[in-house]
């Protein structure tokens, strides 16, 4: 029996009614009931709505049934997959939309193992748990006592406890730390570490957005030629200002170091990997770097805050919306041409996911999200020309454009994702202290391309999307309310 299947025989028995009797209240089928019940089929829409009437559930209760009921259709595996998806989107959102306020302050916890003196002797700890915890409390050591704290990690992709424990004691802590790490990544599929490595996405973007991380982050794919383990049988390890702790391949055993030869021969060799991998999230001003200018793609899906307008710029009107003082002026300028031109033929079956609330931001300053010395705003004029074009596109179904449902999804303007088939670009831009911050990062694994893959594909038609009536009447409405400021100007 799946979840679903048992869940629906518990409220069943609560109910006190028998199948028989809920079928005849709810006039439905009562062999199809059983079956439900027993595992053996899914409710139809309809008859899902029909049997919790019948069996009185609060909306809670309602809400609780329709998960489980999604997991049983599309399966856990992919369930949890787009859960960690809006996870990421959500996180994102938030951390680039409010500011943390610096409120917390770091005390070592009592009970962790905690050396005061410097030993030459190493120490070795067994089974996982105590792993993480010298990790753990190696890492306050050095957040608590260390005037500059730094880390400097060489492990696992997927290894999600000790990213995770990062972010929660630097989110909104008072301390600064300058943070270093190489991730090993796998281009094949595996099944194992996909999932784990959504999980962990959401960490690693999401330390490279807090103020008091100094973030940076470097890769490498793993091959038979390129080994950057300095140990067959503790391949992992984690350097603070004072100590050394490597790590084994299971996570089951760690020896910790103090011994300042052995940490200076690691400090060495960090510094070499650092130099021959390279940066996973890249944080730029340089826009051909950043929205790969210089290559022509075929985009699957993308999922940005505007409606993609790509479509409409002409080459007069890229001529127009470039700043003439920019430094690099012609080069961009040729770029971008070359760039639209060949977007407009390679992507006319792009799904593209948009939102509203950004949609009527944009109506409002005529920004997108370039920065102020290379992009002259659109005006009213040139805006509504292009909201009045996508309408037209909408309705006749020229274009695959989708309206995010806002109450379902928090997408704000600093995050677009493009599928390119074969690799994932996330490309973030937002303020910090008034400076347009840009970052970009490459995902090529299958497995988490499969994943984004899924994603994208289920929105539409999905509670995250809404239907295209109300997207085009929302779009009106933004036309309507565009054209009447234009009447008053």
């Amino acid at each position: 029996m799946s979840l679903l299947s048992k869940k629906i025989e518990e409220l069943i028995s609560e109910s006190g009614e028998t199948v028989q009797s809920l079928a005849e209240m709810g006039n439905l089928s009562r062999s199809t009931l059983q079956r439900v019940k027993s595992g053996e089929r899914l409710p139809s829409k309809n008859f899902f709505k029909n049997m919790c009437k019948v069996l009185r559930l609060s909306v809670t209760q309602e809400e609780d049934l329709k998960v489980l009921l999604e997991m049983a259709t599309v399966g856990e595996r992919v369930y949890f997959n787009r859960r960690k998806i809006i996870e990421l989107i959500e996180t994102i959102s938030e951390l680039t939309e409010y500011k943390i306020p610096f409120s917390k302050e770091l005390s070592l916890k009592e009970g962790r193992h905690h050396v005061d003196t410097i030993s030459e002797k190493p120490e070795i700890f067994n089974g996982e748990s105590e792993v993480f915890k010298i990790i753990q409390n190696s890492i306050d050591k050095e957040l608590f006592f260390s005037e500059t704290p730094q880390l400097k990690m060489a492990i696992p992709y997927d290894y999600l406890q000790i990213y995770q424990y990062i972010f929660q004691q630097m989110l909104g802590n008072h301390k600064s730390l300058v943070l270093q790490d190489v991730l090993n990544l796998s281009k094949e599929y595996d099944a194992t570490i996909g999932d784990k490595g959504l999980s962990i996405l959401k960490y690693l973007i999401a330390l490279s957005l807090l103020d008091n991380v100094e973030y940076q982050s470097n890769y490498y794919y793993q091959s038979k030629d390129l080994n950057y383990e300095q140990s067959a049988l503790f391949p992992y390890f984690i350097l603070t200002s004072d100590r050394v702790i490597t790590i084994s391949r299971d996570f089951k055993s760690a020896v910790l170091y103090h011994n300042p030869e052995f940490l200076m021969l690691y400090k060495d060799g960090y510094r070499m990997i650092m130099e021959n991998t390279e940066s996973f999230i890249d944080e730029s001003s340089d826009l051909f770097k950043i929205y790969s200018l210089d290559n022509s793609f075929k985009s699957k899906q993308v999922i940005e805050p505007l409606p993609c307008f790509a479509y409409y710029f002409t080459n007069e009107l890229i001529e127009q919306k470039i700043n003439k003082d920019f430094l690099y002026y012609q080069e961009l300028l040729e770029a971008a041409k070359k760039f639209y031109k060949n977007f407009q033929c390679e992507n006319f079956s792009m799904i593209n996911i948009f939102s509203l609330k950004n949609l009527r931001q944009f109506m409002f300053d005529g920004s997108i999200c370039f920065p102020d010395e290379v992009s002259i705003p659109f005006t009213p004029a040139e805006r509504l020309m292009l909201v009045k074009q996508l309408r037209e596109d909408l309705s006749t179904n020229k274009r695959k454009a989708y309206a995010l449902n806002d109450e379902k999804i928090f997408l704000n303007s600093s995050i677009e994702f493009v599928n390119e088939y074969t690799a994932i670009r996330l490309i973030l831009h937002y303020k910090n202290d008034e400076k347009l911050v840009f970052k970009t990062i490459v995902l090529q694994e299958e497995s988490i391309i499969n994943a984004f893959d899924d994603f994208m594909d289920s929105l539409p038609g999905s509670e995250y999307v809404l239907a295209e009536e109300t997207t085009l009447a929302e779009i009106d409405k933004i036309i309507s309310e565009c054209e009447n400021r234009l009447s008053r100007v």
